[in-house]
């Protein structure tokens, strides 16, 4: 939704937010699933069928076109590539062994100018744009035309959902970061309903023991075939489900998303849901794609783009190295990401999946999203704060730590925008996702300390899971 739009469904009465709901999921079902779905996913299946030889052709052909389509349409990869010595005659032959002589591109350079990646032609009439989640606190705005949205839908279709058994014309649940029931302290239904897309959106803010009720009645009534979402969210209300011995639907598939599937995770959430975890990891940036096999593979689909994992040296990691994912993205024509460091780190496998599928190269490991969780009075876990600081141009990166139940220090590297405006808004923002009676401290830093491995933890909790809850109100 936009920003009036969200606005009045906050303050909207139950019976308006679903009417609200709906027309959106009418929105997102036309958007997401047209002909340039159907055309994309059944070449996706095709591809995974064809000879190494070919796939690499074509995963050749792929580069090459968008690399020079970004040195002819898009002036900031044209100075770029000129100041760093990559001739017009290196452009025209291009192949993946002159990518080292391209260079990278950090999310600094984006966040800053996030526009100056789309073609000419696309910024007479930039398509919409979404922000990402920030690995690293500092959400990315990304633009993206509905013909590749229905790429990037159709690519998880043939290799995510289906790789599952299941597909994105089957009913199913979603655990997100979308406020969909804009009360912190609601006293429920904690999920509104999408009929469009028969899609069950459960709020990831309200899961807790004195809730969890509500949300395995909503999954009992609707019985959703998938369930999708936050890994995290999922495991957390598998675990309540479990502790409160409810029974409760089991789906077909979980399919989660968004931060690292840990393996107590996926222990929890087959048992209790009885079905198959799979786990997928992407961005909205959609520049690269990994997604789990039958076989419990993580896949790398180079057909959509093209990863590379490098050394803090910048050569390529050996397997079992652990290394920084660099990824150039073909499905988005409009805006280009070359050589784009996601701010994630991962390692390849040395060996074949038994899958079969030789051609989609293998993870060994994939470190995503570090982050702690938020633990409420009323014991209620809850994750990705990242909202806290979308859309706001004074903050370049943030840091929830919660020092107790009801007290937080919120840590921002500001930009020269920065105002109280922004810190008006964050401490509003985390307000809404956790109720008004908050200490809440923002403190300015000139950085934020990353941890051993490049990255910083976004959320930290002082509060651990089985202390003495405080009684609410």
């Amino acid at each position: 939704m936009g920003k009036w739009s969200d606005r009045i469904y906050r303050v909207s009465p139950l019976w308006v937010q679903r009417a609200g709901i709906s027309a959106f999921g009418f929105y997102w079902a036309r958007r997401r699933l047209g002909p340039i779905f159907e055309q994309s996913w059944r070449a996706y299946v095709e591809r995974e069928t064809w000879a190494p030889e070919r796939m690499r052709e074509y995963v050749e052909s792929q580069l090459r076109a968008q690399v020079q389509r970004a040195y002819r349409d898009v002036p900031y990869y044209r100075e770029t590539f000129r100041k760093h010595g990559v001739s017009e005659s290196v452009i025209k032959s291009f192949t993946s062994a002159d990518l080292s002589s391209l260079p990278l591109l950090d999310k600094f350079s984006v966040r800053r100018n996030p526009a100056g990646l789309l073609t000419e032609q696309s910024a007479k009439h930039p398509p919409k744009s979404f922000s990402t989640s920030g690995t690293t606190g500092t959400p990315i705005r990304v633009f993206l035309d509905s013909a590749t949205h229905q790429h990037v839908v159709g690519i998880r279709e043939a290799r995510s959902l289906q790789w599952a058994g299941v597909s994105y014309r089957d009913s199913r649940s979603m655990l997100g970061g979308r406020m969909v029931v804009p009360n912190s302290l609601s006293k429920g239904p904690y999920w509104r309903y999408n009929p469009w897309e028969r899609q069950l959106y459960l709020s990831a803010f309200h899961i807790g023991p004195g809730t969890v009720q509500d949300y395995v009645g909503a999954l009992n009534k609707y019985k959703p075939t998938t369930m999708t979402g936050y890994a995290s969210a999922n495991f957390f209300l598998a675990r309540f489900i479990q502790e409160a011995g409810l029974q409760v639907h089991s789906p077909k598939a979980i399919i989660t998303g968004s931060e690292r599937l840990e393996p107590h995770m996926r222990s929890t959430m087959e048992s209790v849901f009885r079905t198959r975890v799979f786990e997928e990891y992407g961005s909205v940036e959609n520049c690269a794609l990994a997604t789990e096999c039958e076989r419990g593979g993580m896949h790398v689909h180079p057909d959509f783009g093209l990863v590379e994992i490098l050394t803090p040296e910048g050569k390529p990691a050996k397997p079992g190295e652990l290394g920084e994912l660099v990824v150039t993205g073909f499905a988005n024509v409009n805006q280009i990401f070359i050589r784009y460091r996601i701010g994630d780190l991962a390692s390849w496998a040395g060996v074949p999946c038994a899958c079969g599928r030789d051609t989609l190269p293998l993870l060994s490991n994939l470190v995503g999203r570090i982050e702690d969780t938020v633990v409420t009075p009323d014991g209620r876990e809850t994750v990705r704060f990242h909202g806290l600081f979308v859309d706001l141009p004074g903050v370049f990166e943030g840091q929830v730590i919660q020092e107790d139940y009801d007290r937080f220090l919120i840590k921002v590297v500001p930009t020269p925008l920065f105002s109280e405006t922004d810190t008006e808004s964050i401490k509003t923002r985390l307000a809404t996702r956790l109720g008004s009676e908050l200490k809440v401290e923002v403190q300015t830093v000139d950085s934020i300390p990353r941890e051993p491995n490049g990255k910083f933890r976004m959320v930290i909790s002082r509060i651990s899971r089985g202390q003495s809850l405080r009684p609410v109100g």
